[in-house]
């Protein structure tokens, strides 16, 4: 069987058979944006080294990792507006702070889309998996599943919208796949599989197939891309061929930083077959824990596979390759199983930027920086104007000097609005409905203990820069 260099490498050949040789490359750059699912920083290149992420670890390398970035929300709908639209979920309209985000496009009130704003300036747009909410970021979700497979996008923009769904037939069934073209079953299906299968065997390698397809049509068009990949994996439930979970030792995975008695999180306990009480048992923790670690791994595998397409193809040149995850995930820390809380373990995630011949290559940036700030960042590496409506900063110099200076604090919300959390260098502020909880990176990384009633002028303070985050009233 040939391997996918070859295949790439014969697949040029054609094009320029075709189409004459590859053109000059275009003299703005392609956007390669890759968006992975409930991905903690808990990769190799984020000094976790007991996980096996090489092609991420290999971006960081060649890129710029960014080690203290936030999502503005611990769900998918809101998070992923934030990216789409570069503004904050906001008090406004309570609708942003839910899954059902981008409703606001069904209601005309969304914003400029970051890909609208590529498309408006020449660039060709393209969405596989999920970007937006839904996982192939079409209207309607589970909740309309009549609506399913309509045609219209939640966030306007795209040229093509090319989600495969393999043998699971439509895109939530393979969102939530089991092998063999099973799906899940709320309430109980198990939360983990190791099936023996090929990669093919779960959805996120027809996604990698897709992004290599449409990179190879991009490699013979002078028109610059946006090419836009949202993986499934690892977000529930923790399914992955059972190679990848072969690369663990269950036995040595740590779980001294699980609560097992404390038991929270409904999208976890509430969506597969399995009570709250198994997470007392050491055994069933770790099984949990192996399986979001082959699963990272699995999604790590399909992500080397579009780098490599990149590479072959020769479009680094011209490519910036951006890697971010929608929000963090708990695995039992703080008794939480899930992502819906303002914590550190929840709005905390990887991101990397690899751009053309961009300095300090590997090395990393300790900045405050959010998921608002990714709209600006890439307009103005491409060359674009910057919409009057964004409300964050660019990272560009960040990407030339990871020194450099930046803000001073980022946010966060969730729940319909009612809670709101700043995080600075030091401190992490959580506000719900007037009541106020304070951590000290300093001391407590994993916000364990909160000190609010020993340091009530920080927390006075820090709720002055809560008042003016954006969109507050």
């Amino acid at each position: 069987m040939k391997s996918l260099k070859q295949l790439l490498a014969a697949l040029a050949i054609v094009a320029a058979l075709v189409w004459g040789d590859a053109p000059a490359a275009a003299e703005r750059p392609n956007v390669l944006f890759i968006a992975v699912d409930d991905l903690r920083p808990e990769l190799g290149a984020y000094s976790e080294d007991h996980m096996v992420t090489p092609h991420m670890d290999r971006l960081a390398s060649e890129g710029r990792a960014f080690e203290r970035h936030y999502v503005q929300a611990p769900s998918c709908g809101p998070s992923r507006y934030a990216l789409l639209t570069g503004m904050h979920p906001t008090p406004a309209h309570p609708v942003s702070y839910a899954n059902t985000a981008f409703r606001l496009y069904e209601e005309s009130v969304g914003p400029l889309s970051l890909q609208q704003h590529f498309r408006d300036h020449g660039y060709h747009t393209t969405l596989i998996g999920k970007i937006s909410h839904t996982p192939d970021g079409r209207r309607g979700g589970q909740d309309v599943r009549e609506n399913r497979e309509a045609n219209e996008p939640e966030a306007p923009g795209w040229d093509v919208m090319d989600t495969p769904t393999g043998q699971w037939n439509d895109a939530w069934s393979a969102f939530f796949a089991y092998a063999f073209g099973e799906t899940r079953t709320p309430g109980e299906s198990p939360p983990v599989e190791a099936a023996d299968v090929q990669d093919r065997g779960y959805p996120d390698a027809y996604l990698a197939d897709a992004a290599i397809e449409h990179l190879v049509r991009r490699y013979a068009s002078d028109e610059p891309f946006f090419l836009a990949v949202g993986f499934y994996k690892p977000h529930l439930p923790f399914n992955a061929p059972k190679k990848y979970w072969d690369l663990y030792d269950r036995d040595a995975i740590d779980i001294s930083d699980v609560d097992p008695y404390v038991r929270t999180g409904g999208e976890f306990f509430g969506n597969y077959g399995h009570e709250a009480s198994d997470t007392e048992d050491p055994a069933y923790v770790r099984e949990l824990r192996h399986g979001y670690y082959a699963s990272t791994s699995y999604v790590d595998a399909q992500i080397g596979r579009v780098l490599e397409a990149v590479d072959n193809l020769g479009m680094n040149e011209n490519t910036i390759i951006v890697l971010w995850s929608d929000h963090g995930y708990h695995l039992g820390e703080l008794g939480y199983w899930g992502k819906h809380t303002l914590h550190e373990h929840s709005l905390r995630v990887p991101f990397i930027i690899r751009a053309p011949d961009m300095p300090q290559p590997g090395a990393f940036t300790r900045a405050l920086t959010a998921t608002v700030d990714i709209y600006p960042t890439l307009a103005e590496l491409c060359g674009l104007p910057l919409p009057d409506h964004l409300e964050g900063v660019s990272m560009a110099p960040l990407v030339e000097d990871p020194s450099a200076e930046t803000v001073d604090r980022v946010y966060g919300g969730w729940s319909q609005g009612a809670q709101h959390t700043v995080r600075t260098d030091r401190w992490r502020l959580i506000e719900n409905n007037g009541e106020a909880r304070l951590y000290d990176h300093d001391t407590d990384p994993g916000e364990r203990e909160d000190v609010a009633e020993e340091r009530p002028e920080v927390v006075e303070r820090l709720l002055e820069k809560l008042a003016a985050m954006p969109g507050q009233p």
